[in-house]
Parts: C-alpha cells; structure tokens; sequence
C-alpha cells in the first residue's frame, strides 16, 4: 500500500472555511476529530503511522478554521464533520474523536450511523447532565470573558497529570492559541448532551481508548463498552503513548467491515 504524504486541504465548511490535513492511501479511512482547547496538530504523529488514508481537521473558530463567530457546540461540530465527510470521505469511515471530539463522534454516529465503519471514543466523558445544575454554572462562569484570562493556564492542569514534557508543551501551545469562545460554547454543549444516543443507533464496531476509568468518564458509566486502558498516561493518550495509540488503533481497524 503506497503511503501519500501530508497535504492541507480546505473544505467549504457551514460557517466558513475548515482547514483539514489527509495523508496515506487505501483501506478503510479514518476521520480524527480532536477536543476542546486543540486542533489537528494533535493527530499528526497518529496519521503519519497509518497506511490507511486518514483525516484530521480543525473545528470551526479552531486551528486555521474559520467560524469564529460560531455557533459552537456538538451540535455544530456534527456539521463540521459531514462538511469533511462529504468533501473528502464517500466511503464508509472509522470516526475517532478525543474529549469533547468523543462526544462529537458520538453525536455523528446517532445521527449517520451508515456512513461508518466503526466508532471510536479516547477519553470520553460521560454523561454530564448528571450534574448538578449549581455546579455545572459555577464551572462555565471560569471561562467568561471575565475570568477567563487568569484562569486559562490552569483548568486543564488535571488532564495533563502523567503528561510528558513534550505532550505539555503542544497542548499548552494550543491552548493558548484557542479561541475562548469556542472553547467555552462547545464545553457548555456537553452538559446538556446525551451520550446514550449513539449507543441506540449505532450497532457496528465500537471501543474506547482511555487514561481514566472514574465515575465521570463514559467507560465507567457504560461498564459493557469494551475498551483498552493505558494507565499512567494523561488525557492526552495519542501524544504520551503514540505507539501504543497506533497498535491499538490499527487492532480495532481491523475489526471494521470496509462496506461502501
């Protein structure tokens, strides 16, 4: 199987223009979609270890998309989505999606289940309308345009424990490059989301990839979803483990039926 190069492509997204990166050739394709304070970048290494043909893009307000004036939220990031499928992936696809990407991919699934091949969730929350109302507010209220700018360094202090210095430094380099606004409409989306859905609509091949496994997460609140667990990793699984990313990538490739 012949490996293509990295080449930027830019699709006709439904608020603007979305900035999107393909690279190998032949199999079944897999579409990346990445979390909150991020961008593709994140899934360069993962594409460059791939035969199959992939692709990564940047959400719209993200990266070198457009749309900064959103809308914003899962909702619209299934839009983003269908834009890069539809210009770029006819066939049936593998979705992988990290974080907020995760519930995207999620969404997507529910909504298209026969346009993929197969779903896959790295570090998925769960359903967060478990939670309480008074502190799901207090939350959001971080990432006004008031408290945002001295809180911005810290929130995703957590999710980079066990981080490698190298993975520290892209995330905190996209983060700092992420538009707040994007950032906060799209987290706000995941408390009112229904993670269920896709479950109910979608029956072909699905699994996790995880660092965390606490009630919070979706693995832990869906204990029948099969999934592979790297432990002492951070949130951030395809930067401090991209070996180990990729075997388990290609293993759950290889479970899914490349149907047209």
């Amino acid at each position: 199987m012949k490996h293509k190069d990295p080449t930027m492509v830019t699709v006709p997204g439904p608020v603007g223009r979305l900035m999107a990166t393909t690279e190998g050739d032949g199999g079944i394709p897999v579409l990346f979609v990445h979390d909150l304070a991020a961008d593709r970048t994140h899934w360069a290494e993962t594409q460059h270890g791939l035969a199959t043909r992939s692709v990564s893009f940047d959400l719209r307000g993200l990266g070198e998309s457009g749309g900064a004036h959103g809308p914003f939220g899962v909702e619209a990031a299934v839009e983003d989505v269908a834009a890069v499928a539809d210009a770029l992936l006819p066939q049936k696809f593998v979705l992988v999606g990290h974080g907020f990407g995760a519930a995207v991919a999620g969404a997507f699934s529910a909504y298209y289940p026969e346009r993929l091949a197969g779903l896959l969730y790295v570090e998925a929350a769960g359903d967060l309308r478990r939670v309480p109302k008074a502190d799901a507010d207090a939350w959001l209220e971080n990432f006004s345009g008031a408290k945002y700018g001295a809180f911005h360094e810290h929130w995703l202090t957590p999710l980079l424990l066990n981080a490698k210095e190298t993975t520290r430094g892209l995330v905190m380099k996209t983060l700092r490059t992420s538009r707040r606004e994007a950032i906060a409409g799209n987290l706000a989306s995941l408390y009112s989301h229904d993670p269920n859905e896709a479950f109910e609509r979608f029956t072909g091949p699905t699994h996790a990839l995880v660092a965390a496994t606490g009630p919070e997460t979706l693995v832990a609140q869906r204990p029948t979803l099969s999934r592979s667990v790297l432990p002492h990793a951070s949130h951030f699984l395809m930067l401090d483990s991209p070996q180990w990313f990729h075997t388990e990538l290609v293993r759950f490739l290889g479970h899914c039926k490349p149907h047209p």
